[in-house]
């Protein structure tokens, strides 16, 4: 598909046209440092080139994937901060991808995992819960890597200088856009939970300011009510939304749309930066909700977790809506990059050639549940999870590809 020869591509990964042949032919596979060139002068991800199914990785796949050998991901992990104190070595790397005991006290704490969890997820370009999820795979039976909290920024007084440099109209003009905004936000959340598809974040961030057209015809936008009821009357994008993207508080887009009866009609749709959503939220006192701590999930995934775990052998009827399955079934992947959680597979139920697929727990779920339902439950006390653990081990005996 790249148009390469066997002796282009042998001399762009540093291989023989020979081993080329090979990997061509199913009789090698290339690994560790190749992978890598090889990936790179393919321009194609692992996904690509390996018969990996999104969600079931190990941690030595996550490493391939990464296009890096033993020996690079070890100095990848020395070169972060902290990262020299464990001593990586492809020796012990290569102890812990094949589930051996690590010669090595750090390596088999609970926090001393943890803290190798997040060095590996910053060498490997994954998120942390990828690299706790492979783990797990990976090592079953060791203990529960703990992920060390990490310190939070504090970037409420630059915020609140920015505020305090805009002029009253500036700040009537912020208010009112991000409180928009958070409807909007509001909106696909609620979408969301009730299994409904949600737009992309692109579309629904960009929110109509203005209409260039009579407003007994066209009406006003959802934000140019609110400045109305604010006391401004201004019914375009004038010079304070022009003072806001100065500061990189808003980005503006101007493009037409079609109206009934007008034809196409100039527009101007307007985007709050996250620096704007920033300076808004310090200033009106707004306390962001906090996300739960990796490798937990949202009270969302959670119950829809539950919900499949709970129906054990019956398993859950195939079209389970939403977007959930792009969070948690194998072989998924939210945006196309980092694979999903693994924890739900769609399946035939066991024992069953034909018929509808139905959707099950995986043996990731499984361990997941059984790790973090204490935590679970102190975080979302509102989802019914009592019995989840024994319908879990009734589930568990259905087929698992490894």
């Amino acid at each position: 598909m790249r148009g390469l020869g066997v002796d282009e591509l042998a001399r762009a990964v540093g291989v023989t046209d020979r081993a080329v042949q090979h990997w061509e032919a199913g009789t090698h596979v290339p690994a560790g440092r190749a992978f890598g060139k090889l990936l790179r002068a393919l321009d194609c991800d692992a996904q690509d080139l390996c018969a990996g199914v999104r969600g079931r990785e190990t941690l030595e796949e996550l490493r391939r994937d990464a296009g890096l050998s033993a020996t690079e991901a070890c100095r990848a992990i020395a070169r972060q901060r902290g990262g020299a104190e464990f001593g990586p070595e492809r020796r012990k790397l290569r102890e812990l991808e094949r589930g051996q005991t690590v010669r090595n006290r750090m390596w088999g704490t609970p926090e001393g995992a943890g803290r190798l969890v997040r060095l590996l997820a910053g060498a490997y370009g994954v998120p942390e819960r990828v690299v706790m999820d492979a783990w797990r795979r990976t090592r079953p039976t060791d203990v529960v890597p703990l992920l060390p909290e990490r310190a939070a920024r504090d970037t409420g007084s630059a915020a609140q200088k920015v505020w305090d440099a805009l002029n009253g109209r500036q700040r009537t003009y912020l208010t009112c856009i991000f409180q928009q905004d958070q409807e909007a936000e509001e909106d696909q959340q609620q979408r969301r939970f009730l299994g409904g598809t949600g737009r992309k974040a692109v579309d629904w961030r960009r929110m109509d300011l203005a209409l260039y057209a009579p407003p007994e015809l066209v009406g006003y936008t959802r934000i140019q009510s609110r400045l109305r009821q604010a006391g401004v009357h201004d019914p375009g994008a004038g010079s304070s939304v022009a003072a806001l993207e100065r500061r990189r508080l808003v980005v503006t887009y101007r493009d037409r749309v079609y109206v009934q009866g007008l034809g196409e009609v100039r527009r101007t749709r307007v985007e709050l930066t996250r620096r704007g959503r920033a300076v808004a939220r310090r200033a009106l006192g707004v306390v962001r909700e906090k996300g739960p701590p990796p490798p937990l999930m949202s009270r969302w995934l959670w119950r829809i977790l539950v919900r499949v775990a709970l129906a054990g052998s019956e398993g859950v009827d195939g079209s389970l809506a939403g977007r959930g399955p792009h969070f948690l079934a194998v072989g998924r992947s939210p945006g196309g990059g980092s694979p999903s959680r693994g924890f739900i597979e769609l399946r035939h139920p066991e024992g069953a050639e034909h018929g509808p697929y139905r959707w099950f727990v995986t043996e990731s779920g499984l361990r997941h549940i059984r790790d973090h339902r204490d935590a679970y439950q102190e975080l979302y006390p509102d989802v019914d999870a009592g019995q989840v653990v024994l319908s879990c081990r009734e589930a568990s005996g259905g087929p698992q590809r490894a």
